[in-house]
Protein backbone atom coordinates (compact mmCIF):
# COMPACT_ATOMS: atom_id res chain seq x y z
CA UNK A 1 0.00 0.00 0.00
CA UNK A 2 1.48 3.36 -1.00
CA UNK A 3 1.80 6.18 1.53
CA UNK A 4 -0.88 8.35 -0.06
CA UNK A 5 -3.42 5.54 0.10
CA UNK A 6 -2.41 4.62 3.65
CA UNK A 7 -2.77 8.24 4.78
CA UNK A 8 -6.20 8.50 3.16
CA UNK A 9 -7.45 5.37 4.94
CA UNK A 10 -5.98 6.55 8.25
CA UNK A 11 -8.37 9.48 8.07
CA UNK A 12 -11.19 7.02 8.70
CA UNK A 13 -9.39 5.67 11.74
CA UNK A 14 -9.42 9.17 13.25
CA UNK A 15 -13.19 9.60 12.92
CA UNK A 16 -14.63 9.80 16.43
CA UNK A 17 -18.24 8.96 15.57
CA UNK A 18 -17.45 5.99 13.33
CA UNK A 19 -20.26 3.49 14.00
CA UNK A 20 -19.52 0.24 15.78
CA UNK A 21 -21.30 -3.08 15.51
CA UNK A 22 -23.84 -3.99 18.20
CA UNK A 23 -22.49 -6.22 20.95
CA UNK A 24 -24.74 -9.05 19.76
CA UNK A 25 -22.76 -9.36 16.51
CA UNK A 26 -19.44 -9.43 18.33
CA UNK A 27 -20.76 -12.02 20.78
CA UNK A 28 -22.19 -14.24 18.02
CA UNK A 29 -18.87 -14.10 16.16
CA UNK A 30 -17.02 -15.11 19.32
CA UNK A 31 -19.41 -17.98 19.99
CA UNK A 32 -19.07 -19.37 16.49
CA UNK A 33 -15.31 -19.59 17.01
CA UNK A 34 -15.91 -21.67 20.14
CA UNK A 35 -16.37 -25.41 19.44
CA UNK A 36 -18.39 -25.73 22.66
CA UNK A 37 -21.16 -23.42 21.43
CA UNK A 38 -24.55 -25.11 21.18
CA UNK A 39 -27.77 -24.19 19.40
CA UNK A 40 -29.34 -23.41 22.76
CA UNK A 41 -26.52 -21.14 23.98
CA UNK A 42 -26.39 -19.26 20.67
CA UNK A 43 -30.16 -18.80 20.73
CA UNK A 44 -30.08 -17.40 24.27
CA UNK A 45 -27.62 -14.71 23.20
CA UNK A 46 -29.57 -13.71 20.10
CA UNK A 47 -32.85 -13.62 22.02
CA UNK A 48 -31.51 -10.78 24.15
CA UNK A 49 -32.14 -8.55 21.12
CA UNK A 50 -35.83 -9.05 20.39
CA UNK A 51 -35.81 -6.61 17.48
CA UNK A 52 -33.21 -8.77 15.70
CA UNK A 53 -35.14 -11.94 16.58
CA UNK A 54 -38.34 -10.52 15.09
CA UNK A 55 -36.68 -9.47 11.84
CA UNK A 56 -34.67 -12.70 11.60
CA UNK A 57 -37.78 -14.89 11.92
CA UNK A 58 -39.58 -12.70 9.40
CA UNK A 59 -36.70 -13.17 6.97
CA UNK A 60 -36.23 -16.93 7.34
CA UNK A 61 -39.98 -17.50 6.95
CA UNK A 62 -40.20 -15.36 3.82
CA UNK A 63 -40.35 -16.63 0.26
CA UNK A 64 -36.73 -15.61 -0.06
CA UNK A 65 -35.59 -18.61 1.99
CA UNK A 66 -38.25 -20.92 0.59
CA UNK A 67 -38.46 -23.20 3.65
CA UNK A 68 -41.31 -25.72 3.69
CA UNK A 69 -42.03 -25.44 7.42
CA UNK A 70 -42.43 -22.29 9.46
CA UNK A 71 -39.61 -21.52 11.90
CA UNK A 72 -40.89 -20.07 15.16
CA UNK A 73 -37.77 -19.83 17.37
CA UNK A 74 -34.11 -18.90 17.01
CA UNK A 75 -33.18 -22.40 18.16
CA UNK A 76 -35.13 -23.94 15.27
CA UNK A 77 -33.47 -21.50 12.89
CA UNK A 78 -30.01 -22.47 14.15
CA UNK A 79 -30.80 -26.19 13.78
CA UNK A 80 -32.26 -25.93 10.28
CA UNK A 81 -30.05 -23.22 8.77
CA UNK A 82 -26.79 -23.76 10.67
CA UNK A 83 -24.55 -21.47 12.69
CA UNK A 84 -22.94 -19.66 9.75
CA UNK A 85 -26.29 -18.77 8.21
CA UNK A 86 -27.54 -17.39 11.54
CA UNK A 87 -24.37 -15.33 11.97
CA UNK A 88 -24.76 -13.93 8.46
CA UNK A 89 -28.41 -13.05 9.04
CA UNK A 90 -27.62 -11.27 12.33
CA UNK A 91 -24.73 -9.45 10.66
CA UNK A 92 -26.85 -8.40 7.67
CA UNK A 93 -29.72 -7.08 9.77
CA UNK A 94 -27.44 -5.30 12.27
CA UNK A 95 -25.25 -3.68 9.64
CA UNK A 96 -28.27 -2.56 7.64
CA UNK A 97 -29.67 -0.84 10.74
CA UNK A 98 -26.33 0.81 11.57
CA UNK A 99 -25.69 2.19 8.11
CA UNK A 100 -29.28 3.31 7.69
CA UNK A 101 -29.14 5.19 10.98
CA UNK A 102 -25.81 6.74 9.98
CA UNK A 103 -27.44 8.41 7.00
CA UNK A 104 -30.68 9.55 8.63
CA UNK A 105 -29.29 13.03 9.28
CA UNK A 106 -27.07 13.28 6.22
CA UNK A 107 -27.85 16.05 3.78
CA UNK A 108 -25.61 14.96 0.89
CA UNK A 109 -27.97 15.48 -2.03
CA UNK A 110 -25.67 13.47 -4.30
CA UNK A 111 -26.21 10.29 -2.30
CA UNK A 112 -29.67 8.73 -2.26
CA UNK A 113 -29.83 6.18 0.53
CA UNK A 114 -32.91 4.45 -0.90
CA UNK A 115 -31.22 3.96 -4.26
CA UNK A 116 -28.08 2.75 -2.50
CA UNK A 117 -30.01 0.06 -0.61
CA UNK A 118 -32.06 -1.00 -3.62
CA UNK A 119 -28.81 -1.63 -5.48
CA UNK A 120 -27.11 -3.38 -2.55
CA UNK A 121 -30.11 -5.58 -1.76
CA UNK A 122 -30.44 -6.47 -5.44
CA UNK A 123 -26.78 -7.52 -5.56
CA UNK A 124 -27.24 -9.53 -2.34
CA UNK A 125 -30.24 -11.46 -3.64
CA UNK A 126 -28.67 -12.09 -7.04
CA UNK A 127 -25.36 -13.14 -5.44
CA UNK A 128 -27.18 -15.76 -3.38
CA UNK A 129 -29.10 -16.96 -6.45
CA UNK A 130 -25.99 -17.23 -8.64
CA UNK A 131 -24.05 -19.05 -5.93
CA UNK A 132 -26.84 -21.61 -5.60
CA UNK A 133 -27.25 -22.06 -9.36
CA UNK A 134 -23.55 -22.24 -10.26
CA UNK A 135 -22.32 -24.04 -7.12
CA UNK A 136 -19.66 -21.35 -6.73
CA UNK A 137 -18.96 -20.02 -3.26
CA UNK A 138 -21.16 -20.12 -0.18
CA UNK A 139 -24.59 -18.68 -0.97
CA UNK A 140 -25.18 -17.11 2.46
CA UNK A 141 -21.73 -15.52 2.54
CA UNK A 142 -22.36 -14.20 -0.96
CA UNK A 143 -25.61 -12.62 0.25
CA UNK A 144 -23.84 -10.73 3.06
CA UNK A 145 -20.99 -9.63 0.78
CA UNK A 146 -23.51 -8.47 -1.81
CA UNK A 147 -25.38 -6.46 0.79
CA UNK A 148 -22.21 -4.79 2.10
CA UNK A 149 -20.08 -4.61 -1.05
CA UNK A 150 -20.61 -0.85 -1.54
CA UNK A 151 -20.54 0.29 2.07
CA UNK A 152 -17.30 2.14 1.29
CA UNK A 153 -19.33 4.48 -0.94
CA UNK A 154 -21.68 5.25 1.92
CA UNK A 155 -18.75 5.98 4.23
CA UNK A 156 -17.14 8.26 1.66
CA UNK A 157 -20.39 10.13 1.04
CA UNK A 158 -21.03 10.59 4.77
CA UNK A 159 -17.59 11.43 6.13
CA UNK A 160 -15.86 12.96 3.09
CA UNK A 161 -18.67 14.47 1.02
CA UNK A 162 -16.43 16.88 -0.89
CA UNK A 163 -14.28 14.05 -2.27
CA UNK A 164 -17.39 12.01 -3.03
CA UNK A 165 -18.97 14.89 -4.96
CA UNK A 166 -15.75 15.33 -6.96
CA UNK A 167 -15.93 11.69 -8.01
CA UNK A 168 -19.55 11.98 -9.09
CA UNK A 169 -18.95 15.17 -11.04
CA UNK A 170 -15.90 13.67 -12.75
CA UNK A 171 -17.91 10.57 -13.70
CA UNK A 172 -20.73 12.58 -15.21
CA UNK A 173 -18.52 15.08 -16.98
CA UNK A 174 -16.40 12.35 -18.57
CA UNK A 175 -19.06 9.66 -19.08
CA UNK A 176 -17.33 7.21 -16.73
CA UNK A 177 -18.71 4.54 -14.47
CA UNK A 178 -18.29 5.40 -10.79
CA UNK A 179 -15.32 3.09 -10.15
CA UNK A 180 -13.28 4.51 -13.03
CA UNK A 181 -13.90 8.06 -11.81
CA UNK A 182 -12.98 7.00 -8.28
CA UNK A 183 -9.66 5.61 -9.53
CA UNK A 184 -8.91 8.95 -11.15
CA UNK A 185 -9.82 11.15 -8.17
CA UNK A 186 -9.17 9.24 -4.94
CA UNK A 187 -6.04 7.52 -3.60
CA UNK A 188 -8.22 4.64 -2.32
CA UNK A 189 -11.49 3.33 -3.76
CA UNK A 190 -14.70 2.27 -2.06
CA UNK A 191 -13.77 -1.46 -1.76
CA UNK A 192 -10.65 -0.47 0.18
CA UNK A 193 -12.58 1.94 2.38
CA UNK A 194 -15.23 -0.72 3.05
CA UNK A 195 -12.54 -3.27 3.86
CA UNK A 196 -10.84 -0.86 6.27
CA UNK A 197 -14.09 -0.28 8.19
CA UNK A 198 -15.11 -3.92 8.21
CA UNK A 199 -11.73 -5.02 9.55
CA UNK A 200 -12.10 -2.50 12.37
CA UNK A 201 -15.45 -4.12 13.14
CA UNK A 202 -13.86 -7.56 13.40
CA UNK A 203 -16.06 -9.11 10.74
CA UNK A 204 -14.74 -12.52 9.56
CA UNK A 205 -11.86 -12.14 7.12
CA UNK A 206 -13.47 -14.09 4.26
CA UNK A 207 -16.31 -11.54 4.16
CA UNK A 208 -13.93 -8.58 4.44
CA UNK A 209 -11.65 -9.95 1.71
CA UNK A 210 -14.53 -10.60 -0.69
CA UNK A 211 -15.76 -7.04 -0.25
CA UNK A 212 -12.21 -5.76 -0.79
CA UNK A 213 -11.79 -7.70 -4.05
CA UNK A 214 -15.26 -7.51 -5.59
CA UNK A 215 -13.86 -5.29 -8.38
CA UNK A 216 -10.16 -6.25 -8.31
CA UNK A 217 -10.55 -10.04 -8.25
CA UNK A 218 -7.49 -11.94 -7.03
CA UNK A 219 -7.30 -15.22 -9.01
CA UNK A 220 -5.22 -17.15 -6.46
CA UNK A 221 -7.22 -16.14 -3.39
CA UNK A 222 -9.26 -18.39 -1.10
CA UNK A 223 -12.26 -16.13 -1.68
CA UNK A 224 -12.08 -16.13 -5.49
CA UNK A 225 -15.48 -17.73 -6.04
CA UNK A 226 -17.36 -15.33 -3.78
CA UNK A 227 -15.60 -12.37 -5.43
CA UNK A 228 -16.61 -13.60 -8.89
CA UNK A 229 -20.22 -14.08 -7.77
CA UNK A 230 -20.52 -10.61 -6.23
CA UNK A 231 -18.81 -8.92 -9.19
CA UNK A 232 -21.14 -10.66 -11.64
CA UNK A 233 -24.23 -9.86 -9.59
CA UNK A 234 -23.14 -6.22 -9.29
CA UNK A 235 -22.66 -5.92 -13.04
CA UNK A 236 -26.02 -7.46 -13.87
CA UNK A 237 -27.92 -5.36 -11.32
CA UNK A 238 -26.23 -2.21 -12.65
CA UNK A 239 -27.20 -3.29 -16.15
CA UNK A 240 -30.85 -4.07 -15.37
CA UNK A 241 -31.57 -1.19 -13.04
CA UNK A 242 -30.18 2.33 -12.84
CA UNK A 243 -27.05 2.22 -10.70
CA UNK A 244 -27.18 4.13 -7.44
CA UNK A 245 -25.80 7.25 -9.14
CA UNK A 246 -28.30 6.84 -11.99
CA UNK A 247 -25.30 7.10 -14.25
CA UNK A 248 -24.34 5.33 -17.48
CA UNK A 249 -27.22 2.88 -17.59
CA UNK A 250 -29.46 1.57 -20.35
CA UNK A 251 -31.87 -0.66 -18.43
CA UNK A 252 -31.76 -4.35 -19.41
CA UNK A 253 -28.71 -3.92 -21.65
CA UNK A 254 -25.55 -5.53 -20.32
CA UNK A 255 -22.75 -3.02 -19.83
CA UNK A 256 -19.49 -4.95 -19.86
CA UNK A 257 -17.46 -2.22 -18.17
CA UNK A 258 -19.05 -3.29 -14.89
CA UNK A 259 -17.54 -6.80 -15.01
CA UNK A 260 -14.05 -7.93 -14.00
CA UNK A 261 -12.29 -10.08 -16.61
CA UNK A 262 -12.17 -13.07 -14.24
CA UNK A 263 -15.93 -12.88 -13.78
CA UNK A 264 -16.42 -12.65 -17.55
CA UNK A 265 -14.24 -15.71 -18.05
CA UNK A 266 -15.90 -17.84 -15.37
CA UNK A 267 -19.54 -16.77 -15.64
CA UNK A 268 -19.81 -15.35 -19.15
CA UNK A 269 -22.61 -17.75 -20.08
CA UNK A 270 -24.69 -16.40 -17.19
CA UNK A 271 -23.94 -12.81 -18.18
CA UNK A 272 -24.82 -13.40 -21.83
CA UNK A 273 -28.03 -15.32 -21.08
CA UNK A 274 -29.28 -12.95 -18.35
CA UNK A 275 -32.33 -11.87 -20.43
CA UNK A 276 -33.59 -15.47 -20.25
CA UNK A 277 -33.18 -16.19 -16.54
CA UNK A 278 -33.15 -12.79 -14.80
CA UNK A 279 -36.97 -12.36 -14.88
CA UNK A 280 -37.32 -15.22 -12.37
CA UNK A 281 -35.00 -13.40 -9.94
CA UNK A 282 -36.83 -10.07 -10.11
CA UNK A 283 -39.66 -11.13 -7.76
CA UNK A 284 -37.09 -12.25 -5.16
CA UNK A 285 -35.39 -8.85 -5.38
CA UNK A 286 -38.68 -7.02 -5.04
CA UNK A 287 -39.63 -9.16 -2.03
CA UNK A 288 -36.29 -8.33 -0.40
CA UNK A 289 -36.82 -4.62 -1.10
CA UNK A 290 -40.20 -4.85 0.63
CA UNK A 291 -38.64 -6.64 3.61
CA UNK A 292 -35.65 -4.34 4.18
CA UNK A 293 -37.11 -1.05 2.99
Amino acid sequence: MNKTKADFLKRFGKIRDLPSLPSIVTKVNQMLNDPNTTNASLSRVIEKDQAIVFKMLQLVNSAFFGLREKISTTNEAAIILGFDAIRNIVLSLSTFNILNHLFEQNSNKHFKIDSFWRHSIGVAVLSRYLAEQTMLGDSEKCFVCGLLHDMGKLMLAHYFPDEFIRVIEHARQNDLIYLDAENKILPACHPEVGYFIIKKWGIPSHLANTIYSHHAIQPDSAFLEESIIVNTANGIINSYYADFLNNNTSPENIKYAYFNSHARKRLNVWIETAPKWFPEVKPLIHDAWAFFL
